[in-house]
């Protein structure tokens, strides 16, 4: 087991003995026989997480594990069955902080934190960097309960509210995705002319990665916004002519570091930028969501340590030293 982890459910627990028996719940489901083996596989865990409260945990089903594809690290695990740090890492980011059962979750989405922190780390890769953990969505589609996640998967709620002591747990059809770091984000998502710019820039941004090897700006828990390649287009001449510095100015003002805004804290207000100047969100009565001048087109992808909203524009400036000389909108 992985103490600094799993040390949240056992301080949840307190001096309560156990409420449960996560093992023999899983056992009485036959399409979770699954989880309860990858449970298994983690020292400890399954009687750590019977004995913890306020928790809810997501149990995907025989068929959502069969379905993870095997090219990947924890497609690897489930199929041999032989790297418990992708396990663990797998099984806690399905494990929220928090009581969320079927009653209350709405049509807006919650974005809450799970277990998943960046203990976890394999020869392959770190599984997410965030305080506190990775944050996954919990969102009502209709009649359907929908989990979000990384690499923008969305997992139903195939049977809710299952109760064991203070664990409510749903059964889910996909198993959750991590979050992909920020550029092979834009790489998978073909917004190749962010990635351009930051490279143009020198901005290769290590967004929270951590070792003595890594370069550029270090930072995680951020907010950023991603202009499209046809935003990048628009304004191809501007570009062309601005210097380096300038550019890299106006790129900082697409980020807010230290500070994780999902679109449903999208409300009327200002927020400091890495830049330094602020940005303004304002929510139409049509829904719209929009940064500035710049509308939310896609939000809330979540990634390895932070969120990305993509915008249909760049962001205007408000003026300085490092607006682009000729587009002072910017549009």
């Amino acid at each position: 087991m992985r103490p600094s982890t799993w040390s949240f459910v056992l301080m949840a627990a307190g001096s309560c003995v156990a409420q449960g028996d996560l093992a023999a719940l899983l056992a009485s489901q036959d399409d979770l026989s699954t989880l309860l083996e990858l449970v298994g596989l983690v020292d400890g865990l399954a009687d750590t997480l019977s004995s913890a409260t306020n928790i809810t945990i997501l149990a995907p089903t025989n068929e959502a594990f069969a379905n993870v594809p095997r090219d990947i690290p924890e497609g690897q695990a489930i199929e041999l069955r032989n790297d418990t740090v992708a396990i663990g890492a797998l099984l806690a980011n399905h494990v929220f902080r928090g009581a969320y059962p079927s009653s209350v979750i709405t049509d807006v989405p919650t974005f809450a934190q799970t277990l998943l922190d960046d203990s976890y780390i394999t020869a392959q890769q770190p599984f997410s960097n965030f305080t506190g953990g990775a944050y996954n969505g919990l969102v009502r589609n209709g009649q359907d309960v929908c989990i979000l996640s990384g690499e923008q998967t969305i997992s139903t709620v195939t049977e809710a509210d299952i109760t064991l002591g203070g664990i409510t747990i749903h059964k889910v059809d996909t198993v959750l995705s991590f979050g992909a770091p920020f550029q092979l984000f834009t790489f998978r998502a073909g917004y190749l002319a962010m990635n351009a710019a930051l490279e143009a820039t020198q901005l290769n941004f290590a967004f929270g990665e951590t070792g003595a090897d890594v370069q550029g700006l270090n930072i995680s828990d951020y907010t950023i916004f991603v202009p499209t390649d046809a935003a990048f287009q628009s304004i191809g001449s501007v570009l062309e002519s601005a210097d380096v510095e300038t550019l890299r100015e106006v790129l900082r003002y697409h980020i807010i570091p230290n500070n994780v805004i999902f679109s449903p804290s999208l409300g009327n207000v200002t927020v400091p930028t890495l830049q330094g100047a602020n940005l303004t969100f304002t929510v139409l009565p049509d829904g719209s969501a929009w940064v500035n001048n710049a509308r939310i087109t896609f939000p809330n992808t979540i990634l390895y340590n932070g969120v990305a909203h993509v915008i249909d524009r760049f962001v205007r400036t408000t003026g300085g030293r490092h607006r682009l000389r000729g587009t002072p909108m910017l549009t």
